[in-house]
This record gives structure tokens, sequence and C-alpha cells, in this order.
């Protein structure tokens, strides 16, 4: 079995996760057995996962493992009649929250899940002075799955998880550090007897054992590949099993890019690669950053696989897009993604051409995007600059737009530029460490301009823009190119050989 470790599935996603579910599909289609490893709780995954069009059965969590929650358990609502709220006090229902009262004093808060109608989600237990104490967790699969327990300074000391019995499985204790906030002090997974509890120090150290567990129980090769460096690199090289153990690294190795080989390691990646005899391989986006790896670890394995395939049944752009003044970026909104210098160059290239749009996909900081808005405002673009928001799929919104453009600083393989190109999107890019160079061709698929070049950027949208006819030439390259260079059956050649599976 192969499994792809997580830190979570949320309704919104990195391209992380983007990645590790396009991933997921590829594997399926050729029908090799994998599964996404979750770390995290998470009561609503049932939801979530119907949300982003992925079977229960091809996720499995650690808190569900050590809960024995069936993989496929459905969702099941729980109302206020099916949790003992007491007979005689009296219960005020609302939308979001209900109280539940003994004269004047308030003894309990019943929470429901959003969007669902009654579905409980949590009940709180208040003390004689209105302060919580205690509170019941439930899963969206109907089943009380946890209790918090609170200190007199209201922080959280203590959690006692469930199996679906009612049965206490898993405890986790907390304690307060110097600042004020609480930190994990002690795990303590049950056994059958106290002789048989184990006990751990942090999260990282419970999923290292979840691991062992599932390759002890696998017959065949385990394969494990962590796609988040900072929740899988660890677990991993603590192991004990026996199992094949790789690095997904979906970002810049180091933390100054402009120095591959001599930079500070981003402290996430630093201890694989002080240990590369512990892992059977890195893998990364770009022949670019494969290169400047190997060449200063010259021992750690390392192979450069794309994170995206090419699908005929994609819509490809259409003349009438081309020939639209649409401009798309699409990716988390934040300061190393330097929206100001695309604004400014949006900002520009309207004084050339009329009607330019800008639509940004994407969340992030909120008060960064309030400042990227008084900024569009102030640059008088502000009724063309639009922030879309968070959508899990862009399949239908890429064909609508003349081109995307990207102003990142630094990236391990920006997905949204090769998607882009499969619905046949010329991009316009600023050159970083990793990504722009190994898809777009300068002047043929689209323009690479040097970073922080605002006036270059604009000029470059500028003739995408003026000149429909060439815009349609370099989509219809660049979606050409992708059909060959990104064929399911190459890029799956590509993991089987380096993961060495069965062909």
């Amino acid at each position: 079995m192969i499994y792809f470790l997580d830190e979570y599935l949320l309704a919104k996603n990195s391209s992380v996760e983007h990645a590790a579910l396009k991933r997921l599909a590829l594997f399926k289609q050729f029908k090799q057995p994998v599964k996404i490893l979750t770390r995290d709780y998470d009561r609503l995954s049932v939801q979530t996962l119907r949300e982003l069009g992925v079977a229960q059965t091809d996720v499995r969590n650690m808190f569900d493992y050590f809960q024995h929650v069936p993989a496929d358990r459905p969702e099941k609502a729980v109302h206020n009649d099916e949790i003992n709220l007491p007979t005689m006090d009296e219960v005020s229902v609302d939308a979001n929250q209900s109280q539940v009262t003994n004269g004047d004093r308030l003894r309990r808060q019943v929470g429901y899940i959003p969007g669902t109608v009654g579905h409980v989600y949590y009940q709180n237990f208040l003390d004689d002075q209105g302060n919580l104490v205690e509170c019941d967790l439930w899963d969206a699969r109907g089943f009380k799955s946890a209790t918090q327990y609170f200190g007199q300074d209201g922080l959280l000391a203590f959690e006692r998880y469930y199996d679906l019995r009612g049965v206490p499985v898993l405890d986790i204790y907390y304690a307060g550090d110097h600042a004020g906030q609480i930190q994990i002090s002690r795990i303590v997974l049950k056994g059958q007897t106290l002789k048989e509890d184990h006990e751990f120090d942090t999260l990282g150290e419970l999923f290292s054992y979840f691991l062992d567990q599932l390759a002890t129980e696998d017959s065949e090769t385990t394969i494990f590949i962590s796609d988040r460096p900072g929740i899988g690199v660890q677990p991993l090289l603590a192991m004990h099993a026996a199992a094949k153990k790789f690095v997904y690294i979906p970002i810049n190795h180091v933390l100054t890019p402009d120095k591959p080989r001599q930079g500070e390691l981003d402290g996430f990646i630093q201890p694989v690669l002080q240990h590369p005899q512990k892992v059977d391989g890195l893998i990364v986006q770009t022949p670019q950053q494969q290169h400047d790896l190997h060449d200063r670890f010259p021992k750690v394995r390392v192979a450069a696989i794309p994170a995206v395939t090419f699908d005929p049944a994609l819509t490809a752009r259409s003349a009438a897009a081309a020939a639209s003044k649409k401009i798309l970026f699409v990716g988390r909104l934040s300061p190393d993604k330097q929206l100001d210098q695309l604004l400014r160059a949006v900002a520009l290239a309207s004084r050339q051409v009329s009607g330019v749009t800008l639509d940004l996909f994407g969340y992030g900081d909120e008060q960064y995007q309030t400042a990227m808005r008084q900024l569009a405002d102030r640059l008088e673009i502000g009724s063309q600059v639009t922030f879309k928001g968070y959508q899990s799929s862009l399949a239908d919104q890429y064909p609508q737009y003349a081109l995307l453009v990207n102003t990142n600083l630094t990236d391990g393989g920006p997905l949204a530029l090769v998607e882009g190109q499969t619905h046949g999107l010329p991009v316009v890019s600023y050159r970083f460490s990793y990504g722009p160079s190994a898809c777009v061709i300068d002047q043929e698929t689209g323009y690479l301009i040097k970073q922080g070049r605002v006036n270059d950027l604009a000029e470059a949208i500028v003739r995408l823009l003026k000149w429909p006819e060439q815009s349609q030439q370099f989509g219809d390259h660049a979606r050409a190119l992708a059909q060959k260079q990104l064929a399911p059956e190459k890029v799956y050649a590509r993991w089987q050989a380096f993961l060495g599976l069965d062909s």
C-alpha cells in the first residue's frame, strides 16, 4: 500500500493538498492501491470529502484509526433529544446554539454543525459562575467523539477521545507555557491494561507510532510519501517498522531563493537532508530543483515529477476568451506573492488597453487582502479587480480568461501555472525558483520577466491583450506541450520507476 502523509484535508486547501488529490486520482487510474493519511483531528471530514469528491475509503485519519471508526462510516444527524438533556431544564432553541437553563442559571449550551438543521456539534457544560468547564464534541458521523476539560483559568487542560462504544481510547494532557499558550504535555494511547498503555510527548510521536502500526499490518511493502515536510519528515525518520520512505518537497528547500546550493536550508527539510540514508528518495516538481539538490547533496536520490497531468476532457480556452481582457491570478493571497506588483502592472496595462479586469482566486490573510483592495483603489483600478475567494476546482474558470499572471517571489512549482496551460492559457510570470522556467517557454507559450520589473510585466500583459492572435498561438502551443509532456501514462511511469512499483 502507498500512503501520502498529510496534515489535513479541509474545505480550503493549499496546493500541497490539491497536488496530493491529483496524485491520488492518477494512482487510482492505474489501479495502484493508495490512500491519503491525515494527522489532525477533524469532526467534519465526512462533509469535506464529499465536497471534494473524494471517497471516504481513500482517506485514513490518525484519530479515526485509534478510535476504531470504520473508513466508510456515513454521515448521521444527532439531535437534542438524543444527547440526554435534563428533562427538568428549559431548552431555548436557536439556529446556531441552544441554551439550556434551570431557572436563572445557564447550565449548558448546544451548538450545531453549520449548514445543518439541529445537527449536534458540541455540548458545553457551565459551572455556577457561567464558566466553561467541560465540552462534549460530536462527529458529523453521529457519535460523541471526545470530551474537553477546562481549568479554572479557562484554558484547555485535558481531552479524552472515545471509540464508537464510548470507551476511552486516547487522552491528551495540556499545560500552559510562559506566554500563556497551551501546549501538549503528554499523550496516552490506552491499552487493555495500564501496562499496555503507550505514552507520547507530541502529536508527531503519535503519528510515527501510527505509521509503524500501518506498516506492520501491511502484508506487502509499505510506501510512505510525506507531502508536508513539517508534519511528515520527523515521524518518518523516527519509525521502527520496515517501510519505504519518500519526502515530497512542495517548497523551495532554502530560505534564500538565490542561493540554492549554499543558502540556509528550510528547517522542516533540513533533517532529511542531513540523514539521507534514512529515506529512499525525495520528489520535487522541477528539473531545476532536482539538479540543485543533487549537486548539493549527491548522496540523495531525487526525482522531478510533475504534480499535474493532462486530461483531454478539460475545456480549452476559446478564441473569444483569448480576445477578452480578463486576467487571472490563482494562489495564496500573501505578501510572498507580491500582489502589489501585480496590481501596479495591471494599472499600467489599463492605460494602454481598455476594459482590463483582474480576478484573484485564493484565500489568505484578511488584513493583506484589505491592503491590496485599498492599493487597487489608490491605483484607480478598484472596480476592475475582484477577489473571488477560494474554489476547490477551477476547471470551469481557466477557459474564461485571456491569460494567467504569476508574481511569486519563490515556489516549489506553482500548480496554477501548469493547470492554466492545460486549458490553453498563456502565462506571464516572474522568473523565480522553482517553476516558471520548467513550464513556460519565453515568447512561445508566454513571457518570463525578471523579478521586480513591473514595467516589463505590464508590457507583456499588454502584448497578449492587444494581439489576441498571438495570445491564441501561445495558448495552443502551451496546451499541445502539456498534452505531450503531461500524459498520465508518462507521469505515472516516472512514479513507478522511482518508487520501485511493478509495471
